[in-house]
């Protein structure tokens, strides 16, 4: 069993919560106004920052399990040492985006902490560090993609 399983499973968890969380507060919403009249203007708001906190640890699952699309017509094209070249390049431009949203990320949501939200009056940082969350764990299932591969590749030479 790979010792990152867990943390996958949690992720999973999680974004799984975060959706019920969304259908929750949308039924009540739209019951709210059709059935008593009045609008819950913080259950709007707490949906879409349930949403994306979903779309954000979903991507990292993504990452674990390759299932983010990609366009490799042209490097199922290239000869099997430029496919080569082509990997290395893809996952050191992977690396340096997701570290961009890592430290970057970080640092808006800390700015972020004191500006509060309209309708719920949470601070927006805690939706911002959805960014940073998100991008280091596809990068930590990234770098253990790569792991696996190195270990396959000297596995088979």
């Amino acid at each position: 069993m790979n010792p990152l399983d867990w943390l996958e499973k949690t992720v999973k968890a999680l974004a799984g919560l975060c959706l019920v969380v969304v259908f929750a507060l949308v039924v009540a919403q739209v019951g709210s106004r059709f059935l008593l009249n009045f609008s819950l203007a913080a259950a709007s708001e707490l949906s879409i920052y349930a949403m994306i906190w979903s779309v954000f640890l979903g991507g990292a699952v993504a990452f674990r399990n390759q299932q983010h699309i990609a366009m490799d017509f042209i490097k199922n094209s290239l000869p099997h040492r430029a496919v080569k070249a082509a990997d290395l390049i893809i996952f050191s431009c992977l690396v340096l985006i997701l570290g961009l949203l890592v430290i970057k990320g970080y640092d808006l949501s800390q700015r972020a902490m004191f500006q509060k939200s309209a309708a719920a009056g949470l601070p927006v940082g805690y939706v911002v560090m959805a960014i940073p969350v998100g991008s280091l764990l596809a990068l930590v299932f990234l770098i253990e993609n790569l792991v696996v591969r190195l270990r396959r590749g000297s596995g088979n030479d």
